[in-house]
């Protein structure tokens, strides 16, 4: 009995290394985006979570950041001047860069 006791022990001990380990590594990997007013972004298009399409665009836009709440929720609008009707996490927008040449 004392020995399953001292490998659940070391076992635990391993476990809660392995956590911290993933947690910094996972906290080295976020990516911080902030975004302004009037930026061009482009929305990620969730659809192609389930149904990939080698050659089909994830990002849907340019759009133009109208408001940015404290949250990180932001609200779009369209070029043409229409408001989107929600607000969208900043996780799922990247910034727009035109203008590129080949």
């Amino acid at each position: 009995m004392e020995e399953l006791k001292e490998e659940w022990f070391l076992a635990g001990f391993y476990q809660q290394g392995q956590k911290h380990y993933e947690n910094a590594w996972q906290d080295q990997h976020v990516k911080f985006c902030t975004f302004k007013m009037n930026y061009l972004v482009l929305i990620y298009d969730s659809k192609f979570d389930k149904f990939l399409g080698k050659l089909k665009t994830h990002w849907l836009g340019p759009y133009a950041i109208e408001e940015i709440t404290e949250g990180g929720a932001v609200q779009l609008v369209k070029l043409n001047g229409e408001l989107f009707p929600r607000k969208f996490n900043g996780s799922h927008l990247k910034l727009y860069i035109s203008g590129l040449t080949i």
